[in-house]
């Protein structure tokens, strides 16, 4: 049996002062029939924490810094079976972490609000605070104040904002193993979290980072829009496993090594991971050209790299397949009522084609798993080896 657990997070810019708002945007969020709701910015301090318990009328957790600013709030549904095994609460406002179990399911569970500025030792924190807990399930929220591409997930920003603070949560990214679902799921999609009017700006500076075990769990993830503020909220729903699950993985589709798009998506991954970190040498002799990190380090953010994309590309193929699948079945559907109140042969040939047609379908929906790298290939005396061989592979 599984139980469904919905976490909702949001930036919701000061409930101290306006009492009318914090009930209103209390009875929203329970409105969303979240299970548990991440709250930043909410401008509180140690006084209010027995009243809004009260308000919100089950377990809270609080971090605070002031009235007038940062502080964040983790509350519980009530009804919801949870318990929190072990907190860790920051004293200036900025995180709170839990011990969690969900059901069965025990988790690490984030709930943050990043600076402004330039702060990578804020991110260094919450890791070295992670890794005193033991779980292998891990869910960050919040609004990190960082974007992860610029490209992709900013509009009309033109300076590179909190560019130590993005390098370092790449590194966590990396050492967790953590995957942004809304991002996996949607690969090239434009949506944002955050926008002003005048000049019109726009990023996407919440999100959530979970582990593929929590990934493999996912129901669904959106973003959707906020309530009295100028975020947008974000959702991640999951089903918390009654049965004990090990570490999620993807099983790989052979397929996909002939699939012309992906080989030249991993191709293109390849290029610009090279050219990301080139320092000097042939950049057309990609095997000797110096890098500006180790190539232990290199391969390392390269695979994690191709494993992301990956996962995007065949979470997208297989939300094409299934689309032409329900169409397939709605034409099988009719074609099946035609024979039952009509035989003829034509429409039995073409019931067989569709259903052929679907098998075909079917065989290319496997999952994939992130093992990108073939066991055989080994690195060369340069280290590089292994890079240049996937690129020959694919």
């Amino acid at each position: 049996m599984d139980n469904i657990v919905t976490v909702l997070s949001m930036n919701v810019r000061g409930l101290f002062s306006n009492s009318k708002k914090r009930t209103d945007v209390f009875d929203w969020a329970k409105g969303k029939n979240a299970s548990v709701i991440c709250f930043q910015e909410t401008h509180s301090n140690k006084d209010i924490e027995k009243k809004w318990e009260e308000e919100w009328g089950n377990t809270c957790f609080f971090s605070h810094h002031s009235n007038k600013s940062a502080g964040v709030s983790i509350m519980f549904k009530k009804g919801l079976d949870f318990e929190v095994h072990n907190s860790i609460i920051d004293i200036d406002g900025r995180y709170i972490i839990l011990d969690l179990s969900l059901s069965s399911q025990r988790i690490t569970f984030v709930c943050l609000y990043g600076f402004n500025t330039d702060e990578p030792s804020f991110f260094n924190d919450i890791h070295k605070k992670i890794a005193s807990f033991s779980n292998t399930s891990i869910l960050l929220c919040g609004d990190w104040n960082v974007v992860q591409d610029t490209n992709i997930d900013t509009y009309n920003i033109i300076h590179n904002r909190n560019p130590n603070s993005r390098k370092r949560i790449e590194e966590i990214v990396e050492s967790l193993e953590l995957l942004d679902p809304w991002r996996t799921c949607y690969p090239n999609e434009r949506k944002y979290t955050w926008r002003q009017c005048s000049p019109i700006k726009q990023s996407r500076l919440d999100f959530f980072l979970v582990t593929e075990d929590l990934f493999s769990l996912m129901k669904n993830t959106n973003i959707i829009p906020g309530y009295k503020t100028d975020h947008s909220a974000i959702t991640f729903t999951f089903s918390a496993s009654l049965a004990k699950r090990g570490k999620g993985y993807w099983k790989f589709n052979s397929q996909l090594l002939r699939d012309l798009d992906y080989i030249k998506k991993v191709k293109t991954c390849i290029n610009e991971t090279i050219l990301e970190y080139y320092e000097s040498g042939n950049i057309d002799d990609q095997l000797n050209v110096k890098l500006s990190c180790n190539d232990q380090v290199f391969f390392e953010l390269l695979k994690m790299k191709i494993r992301s994309l990956s996962i995007g590309y065949s979470i997208q193929k297989a939300r094409e397949e299934k689309a032409a699948t329900l169409l397939l079945e709605n034409h099988i559907q009719n074609l099946e009522n035609c024979m039952n109140i009509s035989p003829d042969g034509q429409i039995h040939a073409a019931l067989n084609q569709k259903n052929n047609r679907k098998e075909e379908i079917q065989c290319c929906t496997n999952v994939i798993i992130m093992k990108m790298i073939p066991p055989d290939l080994t690195y060369d005396t340069h280290g590089r080896g292994v890079t240049a061989r996937h690129a020959s592979w694919l």
